[in-house]
Formats: structure tokens, sequence, C-alpha cells
């Protein structure tokens, strides 16, 4: 571990106070009007809920890129725009039922059963081909280990047949085949996507997956077209799955007489065996809707200077919700199909971050890190704006030095100084990620000095929001909140009941943090293994199954479930989970979902080891860990 360093309580005091003189500082009155009218715009019924399946929320984006500019922020978009956008599955479905059939030299036909011999996987697009055949190996091209099963093979137009994983591919000593990697299931080159997207730069015209032996094994089992239709990439061209013995059928006369004999043909010099299937047309028909929403992060920068230039500070908050309710609401029947105007969650958030725009954008020639606004959206389909950003960064994610996140910040609610209340009451406000960085705890402290609240300070750096995202990325992070309430997911969380005084303050605050986030010392990353609590929330106490700390895929549809990531520190990561990795059983109990999966961990005991299976990259593997 690098050498932390802890910032001082004090040290930016005065370049605070000649930074704000350095604007025409707007009176309390200004302030609050104009929160006011950034909050009631984007909590009316004009937004929509600021669903991402409604018009409004794109009403709600326009609205927010306008503020960022009459802010003075740069567009941060890669198109020159104060957008970027991604798309988020709604749905893929198979459509009726898919045709595979093999046609002869002599017009002989033998009609493949679907579900029986072959299935389509959710790579696929819908298609119709008919065409020869190439089986091409394990379907790689790997310069750098001078292998390439297409060499010799002219792909193009052609029904690409390939195995799964990779030459060797349990070999783990000096003869393993990517000796880039300690183990051959953490090779980048067994994973089915780039195998589907090398015969596609191959311009072949459809995709047939065969089971390797070790895979294939006494039942060669065929996957479920729901296991790839989410959270890949979809292939422009059909992909499907077939039998191994169907294959194998159609092997030229000669001394191979099986697909296991190729297999240890290759193993032996790890020379490429691929070659034309004579004499026979593959025919193959499947169709496949596929429907995505289109959504968008808005970004805007303002350019840092002097010699922290090149490093980021990351200001957040979510700006989408749950529209109409028929996703997410806690209203019950009575409020599907009513509108969720989400005034605190997080029109709240988002007002602040717009107010924060247009303070720091109004300093002239600040100095120090670069500040990047960003308006997320999907945060309420499983914080998938911030996953997005953080997969594609605009700015290097080595080089964020922390990221500050608001999300429902609009109830500030007074509450006792003291346990007795001798001492009055102040707004509270809970501050979670203290435990990120050295010195947050102390940074926070500091702010509190200038900004009175009632501070409770979390050092957790997980939770249900997009700081989650960027901790997972070894960001450091600060998440501010001022606390559950009843109208949480409901048609009643309405712009009239937010605090808008308390609102102003929670922008002081944070303007305190960042101006010392863009001058001071940089931040070092720390693992915390605090958990995620809410001290605001009054629920009745019930036992809480052990953790192993994982964010699972929320846009995953396949058996099993899928992680996006694993906490830094905890049970999952020391045992070797990583993201991608797919959990279909825990201590013998089957997972299905992200419901099996809350089941069988209920059953766990904290500090106890379970033995937990799971898909990685198509390789089947087992691992113990210990819930925490």
């Amino acid at each position: 571990m690098l050498l932390l360093r802890s910032f001082p309580a004090l040290a930016v005091a005065g370049l605070l106070l000649a930074s704000a003189a350095a604007a025409d500082k707007p009176t309390e009155a200004a302030v609050l009007e104009r929160l006011r009218k950034d909050l009631f715009f984007l909590a009316s019924p004009e937004c929509e809920g600021r669903g991402i399946e409604t018009k409004g929320i794109n009403k709600a984006a326009d609205y927010i890129a306008e503020r960022f500019k009459e802010a003075g922020l740069k567009p941060a978009g890669k198109d020159g725009s104060y957008f970027q956008p991604f798309t988020i599955p709604a749905g893929v479905k198979l459509v009726g039922t898919p045709k595979f059939s093999l046609i002869g030299s002599d017009g002989e036909t033998r009609t493949l059963q679907a579900g029986t011999d072959f299935t389509a996987l959710g790579f696929s697009s819908t298609g119709r081909v008919a065409a020869g055949l190439v089986f091409v190996g394990y379907g790689l091209t790997v310069p750098e280990l001078k292998y390439d099963d297409y060499a010799e093979i002219d792909a193009a137009g052609k029904v690409v047949v390939l195995l799964r994983r990779m030459p060797r591919p349990t070999v783990r000593g000096d003869d393993r085949f990517d000796k880039s990697v300690p183990a051959p299931e953490d090779s980048p080159l067994v994973a089915l996507q780039g195998k589907i997207d090398n015969a596609v730069a191959h311009k072949a015209a459809a995709v047939v997956v065969l089971n390797d032996g070790g895979l294939a094994g006494s039942r060669d089992p065929l996957d479920p077209f729901t296991r790839h239709a989410l959270g890949t990439t979809p292939a422009p061209i059909p992909v499907l799955q077939l039998k191994r013995e169907v294959f194998e059928s159609l092997l030229p006369p000669g001394p191979v007489k099986s697909l296991a004999d190729i297999e240890t043909l290759i193993d032996k010099d790890l020379k490429p065996r691929s070659f034309v299937v004579p004499g026979r047309v593959a025919s193959l028909e499947l169709t496949v809707d596929r429907t995505e929403y289109q959504v968008k992060n808005i970004v805007g920068v303002l350019d840092g200077s002097g010699p922290l230039a090149d490093e980021t500070v990351v200001i957040g908050a979510h700006y989408d919700h749950i529209g109409y309710g028929d996703f997410g609401s806690l209203g019950g029947p009575a409020a599907k199909g009513r509108i969720h105007l989400g005034a605190d969650d997080n029109a709240s958030g988002t007002a602040t971050l717009i107010e924060l725009a247009r303070r720091f954008g109004a300093l002239k020639d600040r100095s120090g890190r670069r500040l990047l606004f960003i308006a997320f959206s999907g945060e309420e389909r499983g914080l998938l704006g911030s996953i997005h950003y953080c997969k594609r960064p605009l700015f290097p994610l080595e080089k964020t030095v922390a990221m500050i996140n608001l999300d429902m910040v609009g109830r500030a609610t007074p509450v006792p100084v003291d346990w007795l209340g001798l001492w009055g009451k102040k707004d509270r406000l809970v501050v979670y990620g203290t435990g990120t960085a050295e010195g947050f705890d102390q940074l926070v402290d500091s702010a509190g000095r200038r900004v009175e609240f009632r501070l409770t300070k979390i050092p957790a750096g997980t939770g249900p929001s997009d700081h989650d995202t960027f901790y997972r990325k070894k960001v450091p992070v600060l998440f501010l909140y001022t606390g559950t309430h009843p109208e949480y997911h409901r048609p009643t969380d309405v712009p009239e009941k937010i605090n808008l005084p308390g609102l102003s303050k929670v922008a002081d605050f944070v303007q305190v943090l960042v101006e010392e986030l863009t001058h001071g010392p940089r931040p070092q990353y720390r693992v915390t293994r605090d958990a995620w609590t809410d001290p605001t929330e009054v629920r009745v106490a019930r036992p809480q199954g052990p953790k192993l700390g994982v964010l699972p895929d929320y846009a995953y549809e396949g058996d099993g479930l899928r992680l996006e990531g694993v906490t830094p520190g905890g049970a999952a990561e020391k045992a070797g989970l990583q993201a991608g990795d797919v959990i279909v059983e825990i201590g013998g109990k089957p997972v299905k979902n992200i419901s099996g999966y809350m089941t069988a961990m209920s059953g766990q005991k904290s500090g106890t080891p379970v033995e937990i299976v799971i898909l990685r990259k198509e390789q089947k593997m087992t691992l113990k860990v210990t819930p925490e």
C-alpha cells in the first residue's frame, strides 16, 4: 500500500474565500429561486417522472444540458455535445421456432430439431442464411502466439463452426496456451463474445458454436437463449449452438473420426486444424425481437489549470426516476400508471448539481483539477449510467481523484444535536464514503464546521447509488443523502415537500468539499469493510443473512446471477470472484436469478466457508467463499 496522506483541516480556507470573492455571489433569495425553478421543472408532469421509457426524460436531459451551457461548462461528450448516449436492454426474445437444415450435394435434406440438435444463442440477430460450412477450430486469431484458425480459410459468406474455450484449456503449467494469464479460465481468449466478433471480422454469414470436449462432458448441454440475451453485445448475424454428434456426422472420411481427435491434434502441436466441410450447405432461419431504450448521461466539464489540471474530480447525480410506476413503485396497485414525480429522488440531487455547476462556472481564472459534472441516467435500473461511464470514461479513471454523489438530498430534517436534545437541533446530513480515502473523515468534519449540519458519517463506499460504481473502480467517493421518507418511490414525492433552504445548504457543503478536492493533495484510495446502512430508515429489526460483497448485473436475464463487480476487500474478491462471473450454485442449491441467490445466501452462516459454483468465460469453476 502507498503512503497515505491526510487532508489539512483548514488548509484552503483562505483559498475558498478568495475563490468566492472572484465571482459575483448571488443573494440567498436568488439561489433559492433558481433551485426552486430547476426542481419544479424536473419534477413536473412535463418530464413524466423521468422514466427511461418516457419522452419526458429527454425534456429533462435537454433542460440539464442547457443549464450546463448557461453555467459555462464545456460539452464533454465525444461528439461535442453534452450527451454520452448508451442503450439499456428493454427485452430480448426469440420469435417462433428457429430452423436449421443441412442440405447435401445430392439435395438430401436433414432437418434438425430445435432444443434437441441445436439452439439459438442470445448473441444472435434475426437472419436467414443458406451457405457452405467451414470449421475454424477454436475461432481464434492471436498474432502474438502465432496462432490463427482462419489463416488457411476464406470465411466470407460462410457459416463458421467453432469450438468453445481454447487449446489446452485445463493446462496450468509452462505448456499452457496463453501464458499471459496465470490460469486458463482467466484468459480473454475463451470469451465467446470475442470469438463471435472475430467471425464477424472475417465476414462470416453465421456462427455455429460447439462445446469443446471438456465442457460437453457426457451430456453436451445446449445453452438456453436467455443465457446470453442480455449483458452481451449482439452480433449482426445469426449465432446458434449445435450438438457435437451432429457436426461429427459431417466430418470427411479419413483418420480423424471425431472432434476429440481434432482437439488432441491441436493440443499436441498448437497448430490449427481448420477445413471446409465438403458437400454440405447449412440453411438456417431465426427471428429475434430485441428492444432497447436509448438513454444518455449529461456531461459538462470545467477545465483545470496548473500542475493538477490533468486530474479530475467528478460531481454526479442521477436524473432518471421511475416514470409512471410500472417499474420500481412502492405505492401498491393504486400507484401503477400514475406519474411518480421523483422530486427528492432525484430531482433534488440534479438541481443541486446544476447549482454547483453555476457556482464553479462563475469563478474567474479557476485553478486546480478539472471538474466533471455528470447527470446519470439508468440509475433506477441498476446504476447503469455510472456503469456505462466507468466502462467508457471520458477522462481516465486512474486520474480521477474523487467522486461526489448527490442522491435524495431534498429532505433535510432538523434532528437533535445530542442524545438529550440539550443543544437544540440541526438539519441532518448523512455522508457515506468517509473511509474510502485517508483524510476524508477530517475533510467532512472541516466542511461541517463551515456549513452547519448534524452530520452522520459512514465509512462505506458501497451502496444503492452511483458512487458505488466508482468505488468499485478504486476511486475514492463521498455520497451525500438527507434521508428516506414515506414518499420514497411513490407518487407523493412532490416538489412542494422539498426543503429548499436545506438544498441550498447541501450545495454550500459540497462546494467546500470540491474546493479542497480541487486544490488539495490527492486522496489515496482505501478499501473499507464497512457495510451500507441507512441510519434514517425506520424498520422492524429482522435477521440479515451474511454477505459476499457482490454487485449484481441487473440487466442480465440468463440463468444464474451475473456479477457486475465485487466489493474491494470483500468475501467474494478474497475468494477470487470477478466481474462477469455467473453464480449458478451456492452450497449445493441452484441459483437461477437474484431471488434464488438471496434464498441460497439466507441459509449460510457468517464465517463458515461455502462452495460456490460459477461460470467464468464458459468455464465452470467451484470456489470456496467465507461469507461475512
